[in-house]
């Protein structure tokens, strides 16, 4: 490829050209850039796969192959169609190849890094290093139509790609805040419109930035900081010529400060920028946009119905002659939210504002409709655009159900920037009740309340509910605090459920916790893992097939299906050997089958950016395809460990996608050894309630995962994922109780040294008072021969399992003595007698019971957990 090629991609790459590959050559100029381009085609990423190969700088095989962390940008954004220089700051940034960008119109090339301070030692086995960032230059093009707004950048290297950090499109002359000319207690000087790049770098920090306003100037001052990471929480001041404070941005709520001020004569004025708690330091970065913007404060209606033409009213400061914009929506366009922008005259563009596309016929409300008599009548189902336009006001809709059916009443209101804290109130309509007088029979019926919600849907109402009998109802819509305006506009959406379902995708780390890591590394030849979350929505209850589409078909992707009643399923992904190295972005899909249609859904995020590097130290394998667990019952899993010639260490092998209730605990293949067995158990014992918790019966997807230590530095493995079924049993045998203590009186032959196992929460048990062997407890008499305590034996049956169980004590202690009993069918409790000798010495003893039945001509056994019984003289 060579450095002049610009290649269009949904995420755009860019990295290192030949010039820089060679920039040791003495040929050749030593202060040439690494020149960096985009990618080299353009194909849809939902309907192809591609793989970008990335060609590593000849590095060192004692190289730790360490994922690479980016954890500042300055300056944090750029204006379009400029040349920036921007400086990366992280750790392992050393052997970056690349640029990678979430959005398109930004191409880059990375300037040599500099110089790191070292440290060195004469001998081997010691290393060291200087606990400071490495620092990297970029230069960056901005192209004039590059889409305004945040993308996301990530460092790329051979051993992996960095966490993201965000960086802005803007429309405006962008300058560095000058921390030199604050420290002689003069503001800096701007030319407005402008965006300010700054920091605030102590709790005593204030940035303070003066221009000049003519009278009747609409000034906006907008902080991006929280949007793209910043922990700073913003507070704005603006100051006139005599440094009287004439605005502020308020106390806020934690999000970006915003500024809007008409002035009131024409002059000086100064902006100061701090923190609103007295907070800063490293990273408390800002943007800092100033001038006379246009920016949208409302738009009604909040969206549109696809398929047709629009008239949006808009309302703002600076927006010139624009206070409407006509909005035409095709028929194909993908139901959900996009942003809008009005771009004046002046070439000036606004702010972005979300507008909701939906799939359902559109009304607006009609004033006045606050009374269930002045109802606005309207069919099911169907999107209601309104605005509670003052304090106080109620919108109500009514609307008659002639059939038994379930209806969704949803808000749409803050997630579109509306300033409306819904409250919906479904109301129906009793019968009328008999009257007392001939006054209360000409009333009107009694309303009733059906339901009232204000947060079902994140922050927005939501209400769901069950039509069972025709007749007219009705439902309310109203601020929660009763407030009102322009800015409380809403669509409210009534229509039958529509299920469907999210997907989210996360690498697990060895623990079976979300790995910090989001971006996955593979070796040639290796396998990882990621778990894909499902979001149901509207009871969706099928089964979800997961694939990944864009993947070469050289890959191996194991089978996976989130069955019915599950929210989450693990996917392995298997890379071949002669695989590209470097970085292939790829994407994980789910498919669901609903009513006469399919649905597909990608998951987020798209891509997944995963790194292929050299041939693992080693790889895992699986003896089993596929393997089954009863309830209380194990199953062994086979794991096989193929070295590198050079790597004889231990590994640590640990079972993920286990799901709640099954467990599997760790173990090591031994250093030199290729070989070890795994234990997973389906069902745990609850201590606290004394009894077995077995899982839900279903499939589920189960990896093993090796992780192990190669030069100081850890390295990770899984098995291909396989199918674990999880069988219901026809019992589960319980005793109570589980853990006892028996008392006897004490004596001079008591064993004083004997250890007792450490128990907790034990129950002494009295002696059966129809026994003979209670005696008094006086120093003449002779201890009691035997002490009798009852036990109470269960079974849970399962399944309609009804016949009969046959209980025996298992490894039952010399000078115990019970009976085998039989619970017979269709019942469920026994209780049985346990003898205990009284010269048992001090300790506690460890026994339980089988239970044995024949199903379908073939036995069937089941323990009951551990019974721990304390004997105390």
């Amino acid at each position: 490829m060579t450095t002049k090629e610009v290649i269009k991609m949904p995420n755009k790459l860019f990295r290192k050209s030949a010039v820089a590959r060679h920039r040791d050559d003495p040929d050749r100029e030593t202060t040439q850039r690494r020149r960096v381009s985009s990618s080299t085609f353009c194909l849809p990423l939902k309907y192809c796969c591609f793989s970008l190969s990335i060609f590593f700088l000849t590095i060192s095989f004692a190289h730790a192959q360490v994922v690479p962390a980016l954890s500042t940008v300055s300056p944090q954004g750029a204006q379009q169609g400029q040349n920036v220089e921007i400086t990366l700051k992280g750790q392992n940034l050393d052997t970056a190849t690349a640029v990678w960008f979430s959005g398109t119109g930004i191409t880059a090339e990375i300037r040599q890094e500099t110089q790191q301070a070292a440290v060195l030692f004469n001998g081997a086995g010691v290393s060291g290093r200087v606990p400071t960032d490495m620092q990297l230059v970029a230069s960056l093009t901005i192209d004039p139509d590059a889409p305004l707004g945040i993308q996301r950048m990530r460092i790329v290297t051979p051993y992996g790609i960095s966490n993201a950090q965000n960086f802005v499109v803007g429309n405006l002359p962008e300058v560095k805040e000058d921390e030199a000319t604050e420290e002689t207690e003069k503001s800096n000087y701007l030319e407005l419109p402008v965006t300010v790049n700054g920091e605030i770098t102590s709790i005593d920090d204030q940035d303070s930035f003066s221009f000049n306003l003519k009278k009747d100037a609409k000034l906006i001052c907008e902080v991006t900081a929280q949007r793209i990471g910043s922990p700073l929480d913003s507070y704005l001041i603006l100051q006139d010529a005599k440094g009287a404070e004439v605005a502020n941005s308020g106390q806020g709520n934690g999000l970006d400060s915003l500024l809007n001020y008409t002035a009131l004569e024409t002059g000086k004025y100064t902006l100061h920028i701090r923190d609103i708690r007295y907070k800063g330091g490293n990273g408390f970065r800002y943007r800092l946009s100033i001038g006379e913007l246009p920016y949208l404060e409302t738009i009604f209606p909040l969206g549109g119905q696809r398929g047709t033409d629009n008239t949006i009213a808009v309302a703002g400061a600076n927006l010139e002659t624009v206070n409407a914009i006509q909005v035409s929506i095709d028929a194909e366009t993908p139901t959900g939210e996009q942003t809008l922008r009005v771009k004046t005259s002046s070439g000036l563009t606004s702010n972005p504002h979300p507008f909701s596309i939906g799939s359902l016929a559109e009304i607006g409300e009609s004033e006045p409709n606050n009374t269930a008599e002045k109802a606005n009548a309207v069919n099911a189902p169907i999107t209601i655009n309104g605005k509670i336009d003052k304090s106080g006001d109620v919108d109500r809709f009514a609307f008659e159900i002639k059939q038994p059916q379930l209806l969704v009443f949803e808000v749409e209101a803050l997630r579109l920037s509306s300033q409306l804290d819904a409250l919906l109130t479904l109301y129906g309509a009793e019968k009328q009740m008999e009257a007392a007088t001939d006054m209360e029979a000409e009333s009107a019926e009694k309303e009733q309340v059906l339901m009232v919600n204000d947060d079902a849907s994140g922050s927005d109402a939501r209400i769901e509910w069950n039509f069972t009998d025709a007749g007219k109802y009705s439902v309310a819509i109203r601020d929660l605090n009763n407030q009102g305006g322009d800015a409380y506009s809403y669509r409210l959406n009534i229509r039958p459920l529509e299920p469907d379902f999210t997907l989210s995708a996360v690498v697990l780390d060895s623990q079976n916790r979300p790995s910090g890591l989001d971006s996955p590394r593979v070796s040639r030849g290796g396998t990882f893992t990621i778990q894909v979350n499902v979001n149901r929505l509207d009871r969706l209850r099928g089964a979800i097939r997961l694939h990944c589409p864009t993947l070469p078909k050289t890959f191996e992707v194991s089978p996976a299906v989130v069955e019915t009643g599950q929210n989450k399923a693990l996917l392995t992904v298997t890379a071949p050997w002669d695989v590209p190295l470097g970085l292939m972005p790829f994407s994980v899909a789910g498919v669901c089958a609903i009513g006469n249609r399919q649905l597909e859904r990608t998951a987020t995020p798209s891509p997944i950016l995963l790194t292929v590097m050299e041939a693992p130290e080693f790889t895992l394998t699986l003896a089993e395809i596929s393997t089954s667990v009863t309830h209380n019952k194990t199953v062994n899993l086979h794991v096989t460990a193929n070295r590198r010639d050079d790597f004889t260490g231990p590994i640590t092998l640990t079972v993920v996608g286990l799901p709640p209730r099954v467990t599997a605990k760790p173990v090591n293949i031994a250093e030199g050894k290729n070989e070890a067995v795994l234990s997973v158990k389906a069902g745990s014992f609850e201590r606290r309630e004394q009894f077995s918790v077995v899982p839900v019966p279903g499939i589920n997807y189960i990896s093993v995962f090796g992780t192990a230590k190669v030069d100081t530095e850890t390295v990770s493995q899984s098995t291909p994922a396989i199918p674990l079924t999880i069988l219901e049993a026809p019992f589960i045998v319980t005793v109570e109780p589980l853990r006892f203590s028996i008392v006897f009186p004490a004596t001079a032959t008591t064993n004083a040294d004997a250890t007792a196992v450490p128990q907790g929460g034990t129950v002494a048990i009295a002696a059966n008072p129809n026994a003979d062997t209670e005696s008094s407890l006086t120093e003449e008499t002779d201890p009691p021969a035997t002490k009798e305590a009852i036990l109470t034996l269960t079974i849970v049956r399962q399944g309609g399992f009804t016949d009969e169980v046959t209980l025996t004590p298992l490894n039952l202690p010399e000078g115990f003595t019970t009976e085998t009993v039989t619970i017979p069918v269709n019942e469920t409790e026994v209780k049985v007698p346990l003898t205990v000798l009284g010269s048992l010495e001090d300790k506690t003893y460890q026994f339980k019971f089988r239970g044995a039945a024949t199903i379908n001509g073939k036995p069937f056994v089941q323990d009951s957990p551990i019974l721990n019984a304390k004997i105390i003289h």
